[in-house]
C-alpha cells in the first residue's frame, strides 16, 4: 500500500472515531431535534384547531354586531 493510501484511510479512521467517540457539538444536536419535534407539534395543534378558531372568532363578531346599537342620528 503506498503512503498516500495510508493517509487516507488512517484520516478517514480518525475521522469516523471523532464522529462517534467525541461528543462536541452534541448539545446543538439535541437542541435542532427539540425544536424540530416542537415545531412539528405545533403545526399539527394549529391544523388540527385552525377552523375551530375560526368558527369561534366568527360567532363572536356576530354576536358583537348583533349587540351594537347605533347613536341615533343627529340634527342638523
Amino acid at each position: 500500500m503506498t503512503a498516500t493510501g495510508a493517509k487516507s484511510r488512517s484520516a478517514l479512521g480518525r475521522a469516523f472515531r471523532r464522529l462517534f467517540v467525541e461528543d462536541a457539538g452534541q448539545d446543538i444536536v439535541e437542541y435542532g431535534l427539540l425544536t424540530g419535534i416542537v415545531l412539528a407539534i405545533g403545526i399539527l395543534v394549529f391544523v388540527t384547531i385552525r377552523t375551530k378558531m375560526g368558527d369561534a372568532y366568527d360567532t363572536w363578531g356576530t354576536a358583537i354586531l348583533d349587540n351594537w346599537e347605533p347613536d341615533p342620528p343627529s340634527a342638523p
